[in-house]
């Protein structure tokens, strides 16, 4: 929620135009993409690198099938 305030918030300054817009307008983006990106890792990446990871372990900790 936090995260697409920010981004709508950002895309009046990315689309800026009159004097000085070229500069806010690569800040604007900045933010847009920044907080986009940062928003899939922290919802996508980081949860499948936990699971991998947790499988992993899991793997390594369970006792060996044969000596029971």
């Amino acid at each position: 929620m936090t995260t697409s305030a920010m981004v709508l918030g950002a895309i009046p300054l990315a689309l800026a135009s009159g004097a000085g817009a070229e500069s806010r307008e690569q800040i604007g983006w900045t933010i847009v993409g920044g907080m986009t990106l940062g928003t899939a890792l922290t919802i996508i990446i980081v949860p499948a690198c936990y699971l991998l990871i947790s499988g992993k372990v899991k793997e390594l900790v369970k006792p060996d099938e044969k000596s029971a």
